[in-house]
């Protein structure tokens, strides 16, 4: 591995600390982002598929660890890497708006999300009080518009 591959594991670990230390505790009608899922989208276009995907499975299990999810986000998170790779890697060459950012944020968080809730329902993860629509919805925009405050402030 070179060292930007582990660099972006470095990055991708503080990523998650900042959702366990920072955003955890910055709910919003009980809805917190998800940043490493910006991240997982961000490097998508900078490597090749089965790379990706072991990076990605790797940090999702991590951050399963943290959270004692145990699989749910590494099986949701490396799905949804390897569904939009294309599509997403297409794209790297355009420099989109800012509407277009947040747009395929949103709908890539409302994709893993429902990954999430089905894998979830099989597991009986979210047997306790639980909205289905603020952890679907209100996530995915949190989720996209801290994506999209942090496409904003990371210039060129």
């Amino acid at each position: 591995m070179s060292t930007d591959t582990y660099k972006d594991i470095l990055i991708g670990f503080s990523f998650i600390l900042a959702e366990v230390f920072v955003f955890q505790h910055l709910s919003f009608f009980g809805a917190t982002p998800d940043p490493l899922l910006i991240f997982v989208l961000w490097i998508t276009m900078k490597y090749d598929r089965v790379k990706l995907i072991l990076i990605v499975a790797g940090l999702s299990f991590l951050q399963d660890a943290l959270f004692d999810y145990w699989g749910l986000n590494m099986f949701s998170k490396t799905l949804l890497c390897f569904m939009a790779f294309n599509f997403l890697n297409r794209r790297k060459e355009n420099r989109l708006l800012i509407w277009q950012i947040f747009l395929v944020i949103f709908i890539a968080a409302i994709s893993h999300n429902l990954i999430f809730l089905g894998l979830a329902s099989f597991a009986d993860a979210y047997s306790a009080s639980f909205s289905p629509i603020i952890f679907i919805l209100l996530d995915s925009l949190y989720t996209a518009l801290l994506g999209s405050i942090l496409f904003i402030f990371k210039g060129n």
